[in-house]
């Protein structure tokens, strides 16, 4: 650059310096004491010129100014009028972020302050110095797109031959060099949470509860508890039985690097069988079936999925068989409903058919006797259900987690780009950091904007299942499901067996007409130990 450049009418100038380096290494330390070396003897072998200081940053990205401390001090003082001119070697010393250089450069030249930025020969007290700033910052992003592109399409070829992306954070394995391998006491306890889930029925709150219980480290906070949204991850996700799907999310943008679920908009990559399974194919896709079929019911969408409180749950005290439910509608239109024994329907039961108000009398009348509170166990279900489904204070906690996490990967970015542009990094391990960056902050921000999504959606959908678990309370058949563990048929009575009581109930009914009215009375109930009449 020429020297007329720095000269303004022979006034004696004030002259700051800025550089700074990515990293804190020794190489990089080298580099930022040679430049703060240079900047002085430039500006002190100036005529009329007065140094002011070098501002040095060591080891900080230059995406934001704010994230700087002596590049923002070098200009809270010019903005005082205590710098004329700030030198810097080039514009991506000055600020990798475009739209920061051109704002700062405006406000320091509206008061009267220079920037130069040596390397590039601009001057932005010259009359084009902006134009060919705006040039240069032009430049730099249509390289910065092409890159992207040229990342992108190495990462797919990757995928396609099976390499994994991503950060070793998945609960269960251990991810190094691409490839996944069993982590065998995480593996155990991944497959409890299937078992728990689809074998003894419980929701993602009881099993997290437990875990918690038992001192079983949750994924990535050791020392914190276990969330439903934990467990909810693990059962959903395709790794678990040895599946691979990768390119879950797209990016909408390659300056912001904006990433949202890939709705199947660009292609994903989906390997079966890529790596050892921890649970089986058939077990987790029994285990989707199960998710969807429960959300569908805390929406209120079906009413137990075509199950009834009764289903699976009535047995024949003679062959040991089920008993099935039998529908029939009278010429009035009303239904009348009977359980009958299916050892009866092959032939070879002697077991008489059970009218459906029976069956639920007998049912309703032990929970009654019990002092069962409905309502209070409504509530519970309901406030155990809310938790389940926004997650309680996990979703702030995951919130500020994401949040850091991901200024965690754009710092590392930006300083794997600084590396590059000081030599520190070749354009191969510059590509190889970056895509990784890439699909981590693709992934944190998908995740971010799920989260949204879902606090959208949870207040909808909690007033769907309040309005559906009031409805069930009325109907009692929600406490007959949860409660109801088995009613065995005798020919004199049933055997009823409640969820949780080492004791079952002796319970005998007989029916009375008036007119077409039918109604049930209870002539015995009595606690029983359990084998007692098996």
């Amino acid at each position: 650059m020429e020297e007329k450049g720095f000269e303004k009418g022979g006034d004696r100038l004030r002259v700051a310096a800025y550089c700074r380096v990515s990293t804190d290494k020794e190489d990089q330390r080298t580099s930022l004491a040679a430049q703060q070396a240079f900047f002085q003897s430039y500006i002190q072998t100036r005529p009329g010129w007065v140094l002011v200081g070098v501002f040095a940053d060591e080891g900080l990205s230059g995406t934001s100014a704010k994230r700087r401390p002596q590049f923002t001090r070098m200009v809270r003082q010019a903005m005082e009028g205590e710098i004329d001119l700030i030198l810097t070697k080039e514009v991506s010393r000055f600020a990798r972020n475009t739209v920061d250089t051109l704002q700062i450069t405006r406000q320091l030249k509206a008061r009267g302050v220079g920037v130069c930025f040596l390397n590039d020969n601009i001057d932005t007290r010259d009359n084009d110095g902006e134009f060919r700033l705006t040039i240069m910052a032009s430049v730099a992003q249509e390289e910065s797109r092409k890159i992207s592109e040229r990342t992108r399409w190495g990462q797919l070829q990757a995928m396609r031959r099976g390499v994994v992306f991503g950060n070793n954070s998945i609960y269960g394995y251990t991810l190094q060099g691409g490839q996944l391998t069993v982590e065998r006491e995480q593996a155990a306890i991944v497959r409890r949470i299937y078992h728990t889930f689809l074998t003894a029925r419980k929701g993602a709150h009881t099993i997290a509860k437990e875990l918690t219980q038992a001192h079983i480290p949750p994924p990535l906070r050791p020392d914190g508890p276990w969330s439903s949204a934990m467990v909810l991850r693990i059962l959903r996700n395709e790794k678990y039985c040895g599946d691979l799907l990768q390119k879950k999310y797209r990016t909408t943008d390659h300056l912001t690097h904006r990433k949202i679920v890939n709705d199947g908009t660009e292609e994903q990559i989906c390997l079966r069988d890529h790596h050892e399974a921890i649970v089986s194919r058939a077990e987790f896709q029994a285990v989707q079936a199960e998710l969807d079929r429960r959300a569908k019911l805390f929406a209120g969408q079906e009413r137990f999925s075509a199950r009834y409180w009764y289903s699976g749950k009535v047995r024949c005290g003679s062959c040991g068989k089920t008993f099935t439910c039998k529908r029939t509608r009278r010429s009035d239109g009303t239904q009348y409903t009977r359980f009958v024994c299916r050892g009866h329907l092959d032939g070879a039961c002697a077991m008489g058919a059970v009218p459906g108000k029976v069956l639920s009398a007998v049912a309703r009348h032990v929970l009654d006797q019990l002092g069962l509170d409905g309502p209070a166990i409504i509530r519970q279900v309901f406030q155990e259900l809310r938790t389940m489904e926004s997650g309680g204070a996990d979703q702030a906690g995951t919130g500020a987690r994401l949040r850091q996490a991901l200024r965690r990967q754009l710092d590392r970015k930006d300083r794997a780009l600084e590396a590059y542009l000081d030599g520190a990094l070749s354009r191969a391990e510059l590509s190889r950091v970056v895509s990784r960056c890439e699909e981590e902050i693709a992934g944190l921000r998908a995740q971010m904007e799920q989260g949204k999504e879902n606090i959208r959606r949870e207040a909808e959908r909690l007033q769907e299942l309040q309005s559906f678990l009031e409805r069930e309370l009325e109907s009692g058949e929600l406490l007959l499901e949860e409660l109801m563990e088995r009613i065995t048929v005798f020919q004199d009575g049933f055997l009823v067996e409640v969820a949780g009581l080492p004791v079952g109930f002796r319970v005998c009914a007989e029916t009375k007409r008036d007119g077409r009215r039918c109604q049930v009375e209870i002539t015995e109930w009595r606690p029983v130990p359990l084998g007692e009449t098996r």
